[in-house]
């Protein structure tokens, strides 16, 4: 399994930087893009630089609707023509003309779901902000991607948990954690332990939230545009 980070608030140069997710997940014969990022020409500059071919997508996971997370969509569906799209239910208004242009197939996720072999989604979770996370199997453990985690990073987690049954080798992607209090990031940081081996935090988890996950998982990394993660 590769992980690459496409979309990041850091990135390496030349690649550029954004507000806003995205990363190829590669396993097995899979090629799925989470997310697409907020602006589709830094989305294109940065596939350019780091010579991802969009063309040989298999998967477009959406994890919730925010324009941070699909406002590079109108490329990726000019590249990847007859990709398979999965995402959270709500956004089937939004995505059915577009599917259809690009002659794409649309699979809307309620509950949570197996994606194929060694994939789920969490289900699409919250009360307000509807996503869902990516959980993908290893062989040394699962991994849990997240877009922003608007329910809740630690909720998400237990939910992936439960579908895999074990505890997570790595949790990934945007935390949302910018407004916690040094005392309830560090309870969050507790209950994460229980959850997960390690953590690569990125986009929207903020620079406190950041550092104080670091500490309590000695052996993560933030994510920057350009970071890529090999997995067995």
């Amino acid at each position: 399994m590769r992980i690459t980070i496409l979309y990041d608030n850091r990135a390496q140069a030349p690649a550029k930087e954004g507000w806003g997710f995205s990363a190829l997940v590669e396993v097995r014969e899979r090629k799925i893009l989470f997310d697409t990022g907020a602006d589709r020409l830094v989305l294109e500059h940065n596939v350019r630089h780091l010579e991802v071919e969009l063309s040989k997508l298999t998967d477009l996971f959406l994890s919730h609707p925010h324009c941070d997370h699909v406002g590079g969509l109108s490329h990726v569906l000019e590249k990847a023509k007859g990709v398979h799209i999965w995402a959270p239910y709500v956004m089937g208004d939004y995505l059915r003309p577009r599917t259809r242009r690009a002659k794409a197939e649309l699979t809307l996720v309620k509950g949570p779901r197996c994606l194929g072999e060694g994939l789920w989604s969490t289900g699409t979770m919250g009360r307000g902000v509807k996503e869902q996370g990516l959980v993908v199997a290893t062989e040394e453990g699962p991994v849990l991607i997240t877009g922003c985690a608007h329910p809740g990073i630690v909720r998400m987690a237990a939910r992936a948990a439960k579908i895999v049954g074990e505890r997570f080798r790595l949790v990934l992607g945007g935390f949302h954690l910018a407004r916690l209090s040094p005392d309830e990031l560090a309870r969050l940081a507790e209950d994460l332990q229980a959850l997960a081996v390690s953590v690569a935090p990125g986009h929207c988890t903020g620079r406190e939230a950041s550092e104080t996950l670091l500490t309590a998982f000695p052996e993560g990394q933030g994510l920057s545009v350009g970071l890529s993660l090999e997995l067995p």
